[in-house]
């Protein structure tokens, strides 16, 4: 998302989430001096040499990361050793205080803004000369889709990286579709009632959640709805809002080549005020507004008797835990309701709009730039990118029966797996690091992997969202291809300034006036526009509507 050692007294103050590995007691970085080998050759150097990076770990495999075999083995594979400064959370800060230090790494592996430590401030180098003399993997990608070099250029005509594209160029993954509700179509069968289609429908079905004991204990403990709050698309009126008109978090949506702001559209106040008449009728869990993804899984995995009606997730794993087969394959995802304007749709993911930051970069402090390009393009392979993801080969995964299909049922399927490795990240599965993959496969290998047996089984997780957002494709809300957004400086610098105070703004008066805690009168609605004026909103729009005529018109 100059910094490294310089503020070690700063980082301490949140050591429980930043590790330190393999640089203690290692060379200190490369030495510029580093015999190489020729382009695509294997070691990349003949004397074991060393580098120090920066990398966003997580919580599961990110301790332990530098004895992750995936880098072992890698590491024996090319000669060089990481030094890792590995951190667990709120990575983008911490990177953030290293770049502000002084005192950085050679190489960071996670997203950073190449505008502000690039073109700015010369913290990160060009790669483009990198790429073309040392970097064969990098340059099939580029000319196989040269729009994602595209993306990848900043004004000055330079690229400060390469991509992490882990979900794939032409994924057809889970991730197209964020703003999904999970519900309990076995309490639809128990009180005779069949799944909502419109506004009012999913209300009449939240009130017998809540009044006609669906869980059949003779309690009234059923939560109609939960969410969660800071975490994946896990907001409760996400994808209740959708069915009032197209919302996305990014508050704006791009049509017929023109910015348009959300987050001041009157049908806006429409989906508030629908989403409020449920939480003022107790339909919505009130903790839905604060409480963490893991409190809401608390819900979810009630033991005993299913508490937990619907929620929102990006996933239902978020909410569930999908090693309960009888209780997770209760649940299914809503399609998109029909508001009572006629308006029915959901944001669809567009495959070409990826973020023009790089996941692997190099800054000034390498003295050897030709050692981290060759080692980033060794690991941008296909076979490393399914290392990285399904685990050891002969005993993770295999390549795909003939003739088989990957989840969606339709795409021939190229790996299978093994065993289950667990969706998260590992579940004490230390061969599997998603966090970090460069280019790789031109789509993730959760979707080439071959699907056998039952769709709930968690082996077959990845197939089992596949195929359920599958079924939001008719229901993808128009809008332009959304393409990366190249910015100067000075617009850069503008719009990190004013954006992440809109963001705020919106989200916090949304969930005020929801809750009650703000009127949501005539008065207070306009307030609340003014304010997003005051805090620069129209300017916010302007300057993406400057950076796309500039680039795309």
């Amino acid at each position: 998302m100059k910094r490294f050692t310089a503020i070690v007294l700063v980082l301490l103050c949140a050591i429980s989430s930043v590790v330190f590995a393999g640089g203690a007691s290692q060379p200190s970085g490369t030495t510029g001096k580093e015999v190489l080998s020729a382009p695509g050759v294997l070691p990349i150097t003949r004397e074991k040499s060393y580098m120090n990076v920066f990398i966003a770990g997580d919580s599961i495999s990110g301790p332990d990361l530098a004895n992750n075999t995936v880098f072992t083995e890698f590491e024996a594979l090319t000669n060089v050793h990481l030094n890792m400064n590995i951190a667990i959370e709120e990575a983008g800060e911490k990177l953030n205080l290293l770049l502000a230090s002084g005192d950085y790494p050679e190489v960071i592996l996670t997203g950073v803004d190449q505008m502000r430590y690039g073109v700015q401030e010369g913290i990160l180098i060009p790669v483009n000369d990198l790429i073309e003399q040392h970097a064969p993997n990098a340059k099939v990608f580029y000319n196989r889709y040269p729009w994602i070099k595209e993306s990848m250029t900043a004004p000055d005509g330079n690229m400060y990286g390469i991509p992490g594209i882990g979900g794939g160029v032409d994924a057809v993954s889970h991730e197209k579709v964020s703003y999904k509700l999970w519900f309990n179509t076995q309490w639809l069968n128990n009180l005779g009632l069949s799944a909502p289609t419109t506004t009012e429908e999913f209300r009449t079905v939240l009130r017998a959640f809540k009044t006609r004991d669906p869980n059949g204990n003779g309690r009234a403990d059923e939560i109609p709805l939960s969410g969660a709050k800071g975490t994946w698309a896990a907001d409760p009126w996400l994808f209740l809002f959708n069915a009032f008109g197209y919302w996305d978090e990014s508050l704006v949506v791009l049509r017929n080549g023109t910015y348009t702001p959300l987050a001041n559209q009157d049908y806006l106040r429409d989906a508030i005020s629908y989403v409020k008449s449920l939480y003022d009728e107790g339909l919505i869990d009130p903790a839905a507004f604060t409480q963490t993804m893991e409190q809401m899984a608390v819900i979810g995995n009630n033991p005993g008797d299913i508490i937990m009606g619907a929620f929102t997730s990006g996933h239902i794993a978020m909410g569930l835990d999908i090693s309960d087969v009888e209780r997770s394959k209760q649940y299914t995802t809503l399609l998109p309701l029909k508001g009572p304007g006629g308006y029915q749709a959901i944001p669809f993911a567009d495959t070409r709009a990826y973020p023009i930051n790089p996941s692997f970069s190099i800054t000034d402090k390498c003295k050897n730039p030709a050692l981290a390009i060759k080692w980033a393009d060794a690991f941008s392979t296909e076979y490393w990118m399914v290392r990285s993801y399904l685990g050891i080969k002969g005993r993770d995964w295999d390549y795909a029966d003939p003739g088989t299909f990957a989840g969606d049922g339709v795409t021939p399927a190229r790996f299978k797996q093994l065993v289950n490795i667990g969706y998260s990240g590992g579940s004490g599965n230390t061969d599997r690091y998603e966090g970090f993959k460069i280019l790789g496969l031109e789509r993730h290998p959760g979707d080439l992997t071959q699907f056998m047996g039952d769709i709930y089984d968690p082996v077959n997780y990845l197939a089992r969202l596949t195929q359920e957002t599958v079924k939001f494709q008719p229901y993808a809300a128009v809008r332009d291809h959304i393409p990366p957004l190249v910015y100067d400086v000075d617009a850069s610098n503008r719009l990190g300034q004013i954006q992440p105070p809109i963001v705020d703004y919106v989200n916090t008066a949304i969930v005020e006036f929801i809750t009650g805690n703000r009127v949501l009168n005539d008065a207070a609605w306009n307030t609340y526009k003014q304010d997003l004026d005051r805090l620069g909103y129209p300017e916010m729009v302007q300057i993406m509507q400057t950076a796309y005529n500039k680039k795309y018109k």
